[in-house]
């Protein structure tokens, strides 16, 4: 796994089975670990669990036992990706509940419905807008969850949503009539508000995961250096 971004590490986990990352991640510590006079030497294998593959790290014995186990040795590159991906979704799930839903509508490539809905009450809630009118919380509720879709959208690369769209977007939930003409007068503030919280959500949500890719990014930089 190339380890650019928080949000492109936070996606490519994503692509891993999750107990096989986890299980590399459980053992990271073991990589390194001094065990007597030397490091200890560890070996990881693929294994077959009820028709799921999932990643084994055993310490080699070599005095005088030979051990024989079914599995494949991992290459270098894919125990690589593993273990990188299994730190980042150990700095998932460090993060609450909602904040990993948040975080999976934005950037898994195998989100919910369930994420989307999660993410949605929690850009509603803290946004501030609990004093407007019935009718207008009703849209504004609604503009938050165009707010989502229109922040998921701009990070992957894509152009915010602009009024019409979220105008749409609201009728279509609610069945009342929204004039984008009016946008400046009406929503603009409630609209800006909303992008803010969700910005700062999104950016709690990465925090833990970022502290990974910077120690990543840092390692590889101190083997490059070594290798020079």
């Amino acid at each position: 796994m190339k380890v650019i971004s928080a949000r492109q590490a936070w996606h490519d986990a994503m692509h891993e089975d999750r107990p096989s990352a986890l299980a590399v991640a459980a053992e990271a510590a073991a990589l390194g670990k001094k065990g007597g006079p030397g490091e200890r030497k560890v070996m990881v294998m693929l294994e077959n669990h009820d028709g799921r593959e999932v990643a084994k790290v055993y310490e080699i014995r070599t005095e005088g036992v030979q051990e024989t186990r079914s599995g494949r040795r991992l290459t270098d590159a894919r125990c690589a990706h593993m273990l990188a991906a299994g730190l980042v979704l150990v700095a998932i799930d460090s993060l609450p509940k909602s904040l990993r839903h948040l975080g999976n509508f934005m950037y898994s490539p195998v989100a919910t419905g369930n994420d989307l809905g999660i993410a949605h009450g929690l850009a509603w809630l803290g946004s501030g807008l609990e004093s407007l009118t019935d009718r207008r919380k009703q849209r504004a509720y609604w503009m938050a969850m165009a707010a989502l879709q229109s922040h998921k959208m701009l990070v992957n690369g894509g152009e915010a949503m602009g009024p019409g769209a979220v105008c749409m977007l609201v009728e279509d939930r609610t069945g009342e009539k929204m004039n984008p003409q009016n946008w400046a007068r009406d929503w603009q503030a409630i609209w800006d508000a909303l992008c803010t919280h969700v910005d700062k959500l999104d950016k709690q949500a990465l925090k833990p995961v970022a502290a990974v890719v910077q120690r990543l990014q840092d390692r590889g930089e101190n083997q490059s250096e070594k290798a020079a």
